[in-house]
């Protein structure tokens, strides 16, 4: 009898040291994407899947919030009220806003020399804030011009070589706007564009050898004669040239896309996803074109990236570092690349034959190389961005002189660098 009393009580300690410590052991850590919608939701689900099966300790909870419900604004509110996820994805350069405020957990401690090596410096330095990586790029990007190839034909203009100049790119967009149907009203325009966007005419500054402001002096520099120029290029584009749609002020960049399918818009910048997207349509085969921008002092084209972080309020920190670092892997990231048709960031996806082969990519690498730029790193970057915007646009309605908007953009930023 003690021996079958033995037997069972060492038969319940057996069960209670299996089943309930595997239980006791896992491990659910929440994950919001910044941009996620119904079309990359699958792919991260499948990305997720194959992370829980690799680590059978740890579940993940899932939630994307779409680009046009704020998701940073909901970040910054879950920060605040403590509810925020362990790892979430944001937009460059918004990781250098939360860091400020400490709501970002330092990540070289996580880190091996290998993996810190092995993504591209430009990206990775965008993740470091007083020495420390607050944040791991995840997909990388900059903006190209996209062309209707059958339109410049039409036209009789030549496609964009790799040195074409803003005197060639205004030439261009004049013979591309046209009355094609000959009823006397435009119905083809040479460029689309919108004020709703900084990275839509940032662009042309930094062409000009100048920004907004001078992040390395820390000061205002948008009335500067040379930001001056740029923005009187741009803003000429739409009132004094009109190549430009109606309505560009505000117009949202789904509407130019559509434009530019339905050959109403000639030439236009947008990421490479868009590219990709485009050159997968039937209506479009032989038609699209992807060029590197137009220059003029200097090569200039926006760049950014989405990145990981990891709050500094998660309690399950071990585990939301194995997520992230599997996230930015090679493989899942070129997964999530190659479905939503990004660019991966590390050194070792650089093999893979959709960055090595793919004529699409291969344009928007060389635009990176030869003249990719990010938004301001500054804490502040977030409340620069409708400052500049609100001048733009008022310039562009012609409610201001560009020279008026230039300078009360310049006394706006100076307050916004000098308030604590």
């Amino acid at each position: 009898m003690k021996r079958v009393v033995t037997a069972i009580v060492v038969g319940l300690v057996l069960a209670a040291m299996i089943v309930p410590v595997s239980a006791a052991k896992k491990v659910t850590i929440n994950f919001w994407q910044a941009g996620g919608d119904s079309q990359t939701a699958p792919v991260m689900r499948q990305i997720i899947k194959e992370f829980e099966a690799a680590n059978p300790d740890i579940s993940v909870n899932f939630q994307a919030v779409p680009w046009g419900e704020d998701p940073h604004v909901k970040f910054q509110a879950a920060i605040v009220g403590g509810t925020i996820a362990d790892v979430f994805t944001i937009g460059d350069p918004f990781q250098h806003v939360l860091a400020a405020s400490g709501a970002l957990e330092p990540l070289d401690k996580y880190m091996s020399k290998e993996m810190k090596r092995d993504f591209y410096p430009q990206f990775l330095e965008r993740c470091s804030v007083d020495g420390k990586v607050v944040a791991l790029p995840w997909f990388g990007d900059v903006r190209a011009m996209l062309y209707r190839k059958d339109l410049f034909k039409a036209a009789g203009v030549p496609e964009p070589n790799p040195s074409w100049t803003w005197d060639e790119f205004l030439t261009y967009a004049k013979k591309l706007t046209r009355d094609t149907d000959g009823d006397g009203v435009i119905d083809q325009y040479g460029f689309g564009t919108s004020g709703r966007y900084v990275s839509q005419y940032q662009v042309f500054l930094v062409q000009n050898g100048v920004n907004f402001i001078d992040e390395e002096k820390g000061i205002a520099t948008a009335n500067t004669p040379a930001a001056i120029e740029a923005m009187q290029f741009y803003v000429d584009l739409v009132r004094k040239h009109k190549v430009t749609p109606p309505g560009i002020t505000t117009i949202a960049l789904q509407d130019i896309q559509k434009m530019f399918a339905e050959g109403k818009v000639a030439m236009f910048f947008d990421a490479s996803d868009t590219a990709v997207r485009f050159s997968k349509e039937p209506a479009l085969a032989g038609k699209l074109g992807v060029a590197l921008l137009p220059h003029n002092k200097a090569h200039g084209a926006f760049g950014g990236s989405d990145v990981i972080v990891m709050s500094s309020q998660s309690r399950n920190k071990a585990a939301a570092w194995k997520f992230l670092s599997f996230m930015v892997s090679r493989e899942p990231m070129l997964a999530y690349c190659k479905a939503c048709g990004f660019s991966p960031v590390l050194k070792s996806a650089s093999t893979d034959p959709y960055v090595k082969a793919d004529p699409i990519r291969k344009v928007y690498t060389e635009q990176m190389e030869i003249g990719g730029f990010f938004y301001f790193k500054h804490p502040k970057a977030s409340s620069m961005t409708p400052v500049i915007r609100a001048e733009v646009q008022q310039a562009m309605e012609g409610t201001k002189s560009v020279q008026a908007a230039m300078n009360d953009m310049q006394k706006a930023l100076e307050d916004l660098l000098k308030s604590k």
